[in-house]
């Protein structure tokens, strides 16, 4: 029986790369980097956050590296890199490493004696050794609870924005400080809207640019690395498995709370003076009417509220991993899992509690700490897993 993986992106073509390399049975589902196409496909100046060498997908041969595929075509490779580019990058990996990618969803996962049933968009049914989820980011994107009465097409979240022309002359709340948050503001006004960011806190915090050739005692106090710069950066790209053995209560507050809401420094004169922002400010209920919503702000410091009348509402309110919105898992095999908080729990590789059951990417990041939200997180994850799956395999074959 063969490995299944759901999801083709950064995570899951990187682990069918591995896998292929060990002569691993497989199988892998899902459009070839589909979050990161669509998020590209809304136009406008977008630039991933990170580092050019800090978000490669693996491979286990040399050569497909971000900077392989920037550098003979004259594009960034260090920052900003467009995110159409890493998508472009992300096809160009799949064609050379994973053409047999199946451009089709697992919309069933049943759990059996020996594995699992898996059953896929288009009637078929097959047994799978094993199953690693790889969905990334796109089916825990979080809008506040005040919208959950409201239309969906009136308030969504940033990575569901189509086109960011179509908003042009509306009236748009944006909420969050975050980069999501200020990209779209930015983008919102560039394309001819009136957006108004809403900041709970009471500054926006942006990052300064970090430039490639420093001082020896600069790089030592605050080494760059693909998570960022500084000690506590180094020490997770360096030690990516260290987390997992840290106590759960002191991990998960750790995720929680390290790479707070900031802006990239290149967004600061697109948003500073260009787009109005209203700080410590929450909203607390929406109701439709006219075609738009009535939104009731409170100020945190004044305690004051008033009415805010939007045409739409795009949360930059973040990602929220939950095992129970991961609809293909059988609601039986779902129940099965432990948790920590609202992600699965994970042993050191990356195995839930139901054996055979895996998880990659941002949903590991409560087992294995921040570095797991990024695609830096990959090369560690896939090496883990597959040389846990190449052990069982022989076992069975062995048998």
């Amino acid at each position: 029986m063969p490995v299944a993986i759901i999801g083709a992106g950064p995570y899951g073509l990187s682990l069918a790369a591995h896998l292929a390399a060990q002569k691993i049975a497989h199988r892998v589902f899902g459009r070839p980097m589909q979050f990161w196409s669509q998020v590209a496909a809304a136009g406008g100046l977008r630039y991933l956050k990170s580092y050019c060498f800090g978000t490669n997908l693996s491979s286990p041969t040399p050569g497909f590296s971000f900077a392989d595929y920037s550098q003979p075509r004259g594009l960034e490779t260090f920052e900003p890199c467009s995110i159409s580019d890493f998508a472009d990058y992300g096809h160009w990996f799949q064609q050379n490493n994973v053409p047999w990618v199946e451009q089709t969803e697992a919309i069933r996962v049943e759990r059996q004696t020996d594995g699992f049933l898996v059953t896929l968009a288009d009637g078929e049914q097959f047994s799978a050794a094993a199953l690693v989820v790889a969905t990334g980011l796109s089916c825990f994107a979080r809008v506040p609870p005040a919208f959950a009465s409201v239309s969906p097409k009136l308030a969504i979240h940033t990575s569901q924005v189509d086109v960011f022309s179509s908003y042009r002359g509306l009236r748009i709340a944006v909420i969050g400080a975050g980069q999501s948050a200020l990209e779209a503001a930015a983008l919102l006004k560039e394309a001819g809207a009136e957006p108004q960011l809403l900041v709970r806190g009471h500054a926006i915090t942006w990052h300064h640019r970090v430039l490639q050739n420093r001082s020896l005692w600069r790089q030592l106090r605050s080494p760059i690395t693909g998570l960022g710069t500084g000690p506590k950066a180094w020490a997770l790209t360096r030690f990516p498995g260290a987390m997992h053995r840290v106590p759960a209560p002191w991990r998960t507050r750790f995720v929680a709370t390290h790479l707070s809401a900031a802006g990239a420094w290149w967004l600061r004169e697109r948003i500073e003076k260009v787009v109005p922002i209203e700080f410590c400010t929450t909203v607390v209920a929406a109701r439709e009417e006219s075609r738009g919503l009535i939104l009731k702000l409170r100020h945190s410091q004044e305690g004051r509220e008033r009415d805010l009348k939007v045409d739409r509402v795009i949360a930059g309110s973040g990602y929220a991993v939950d095992v129970n919105r991961l609809d293909f898992l059988d609601l039986n095999l779902r129940s099965a899992i432990q948790r920590l908080g609202s992600a699965a729990k994970l042993d050191h590789h990356f195995q839930s509690s139901v054996p055979g059951l895996h998880f990659i990417g941002p949903a590991s990041a409560m087992s294995f700490g921040p570095l797991f939200r990024f695609v830096v997180g990959a090369e560690y994850s896939v090496r883990v897993v597959t040389a846990r799956l190449r052990h069982l395999d022989r076992l069975r074959h062995a048998v």
